[in-house]
């Protein structure tokens, strides 16, 4: 692995103080009041350092979903145990909304919000840390026989991240007040049951 030269880690600290910025600003107000300048301000950038990192606002909300599928791809699945695989996926799965808990009900609403604003593919694409990680798993039970192909590893993939972002916004929209991982365990549980 090439090592990082003081200029490249500059500029990751940079756009990591931008990000966290952003994400402190959008905890306590709507993303849509949130001005590309205050976020600057409060991250003691300058505006230009801001589009150097970032295309637009909506960047944020990417770079904010960029930093989950880093905590899937180097954490999450590392450790979840792959001997039971229904197992696995309910596990992974509430990894996804102890994430989202983690984050807060406020920060959750406005990226979703940007989601549907900005209409960016990103959020939807097979090649994301975390949908890959789940379809490995799925890839992997149907292999071993532990989940039934009567559905392609393809579609229980797509259908379980619905069930996993349906459950996340259901539950922001009802402002947290129900344990989501339990939930999301409970409707994940009974869809695997019923592969």
């Amino acid at each position: 692995m090439k090592e990082k030269t003081s200029r490249t880690l500059q500029a990751e600290n940079t756009k990591n103080r931008i990000l966290d910025e952003a994400l402190k600003l959008m905890k306590q107000k709507n993303y849509d009041d949130i001005s590309i300048k205050e976020i600057c301000k409060n991250a003691g950038v300058s505006v230009g350092a801001f589009y150097h990192h970032f295309i637009s606002k909506s960047g944020i909300v990417i770079a904010a979903y960029e930093r989950t599928d880093v905590f899937f791809e180097t954490d999450v699945i590392k450790r979840i145990d792959k001997s039971n695989i229904k197992k696995a996926i309910v596990l992974y799965l509430c990894e996804q909304a102890a994430y989202a808990e983690y984050t807060g009900i406020d920060v959750i609403r406005n990226i979703y919000k940007a989601q549907m604003d900005n209409g960016s593919m990103f959020f939807l694409s097979k090649d994301r840390a975390l949908p890959r990680g789940l379809h490995d798993l799925i890839v992997s039970g149907q292999e071993t026989g532990q989940l039934s192909k009567s559905k392609s590893a393809d579609q229980i993939t797509d259908e379980l991240l619905i069930v996993g972002r349906g459950v996340i916004y259901n539950w922001a929209l009802c402002s947290g007040n129900y344990p989501i991982s339990k939930k999301l365990a409970s409707i994940v549980d009974g869809y695997l049951s019923s592969l």
